[in-house]
Order: structure tokens, then C-alpha cells, then sequence
């Protein structure tokens, strides 16, 4: 791989990107790199693909979850996200 390909990666700013690496990716839904692993093996946050030899988080599938967890609470207004976090 080129330093110009290497450049093109990260050529446009997160909030405008597809997908995420696993710390963009954990920041985009507010949480540690480590808290997306246990999401992702709860099954409360979708695995990532293998994109161009990467592992990458879609974008479009990780609102996808936060807004499904969203419209399911648990107890009152909390969610399953926010109970496993302890947020609630």
C-alpha cells in the first residue's frame, strides 16, 4: 500500500464517513472501545465487516441499533443499552 492510499483512508472527517475503525466506531455511539466489544458480543451491537482487508463498523448499521435499542425500553423510559451500561 502507497502513503497516498494510506492518505485516501482517512481523507474525509468522521462525521462524513461510511464506515468507522473500532475506536471511531465506539466514540460514534458514546462509548470505550472495550464497552463496543461487549455490545458487539451481546449482540446489542452489529459485529463489523471485512472491508478492503479491515474490520470496519457501517455507519448506516450502527444507527440501526442504537435506534432499534432505543425504541425498545425495558423499565420505564430506560433501554437495554442504557440498563447494560448502567446509565439507568
Amino acid at each position: 500500500m502507497s502513503y497516498s492510499t494510506i492518505q485516501l483512508i482517512h481523507a474525509l472527517p468522521p462525521s462524513e464517513r461510511r464506515c468507522f475503525d473500532r475506536k471511531e466506531a465506539a466514540s460514534y455511539v458514546g462509548v470505550s472501545p472495550n464497552t463496543l466489544d461487549r455490545l458487539v458480543r451481546q449482540g446489542l451491537l452489529p459485529s463489523p465487516i471485512k472491508w478492503c482487508g479491515r474490520k470496519v463498523w457501517d455507519r448506516n448499521a450502527l444507527d440501526l441499533a442504537i435506534a432499534s435499542a432505543a425504541n425498545t425500553p425495558t423499565k420505564g423510559t430506560s433501554n437495554e443499552i442504557d440498563r447494560i451500561l448502567g446509565v439507568s
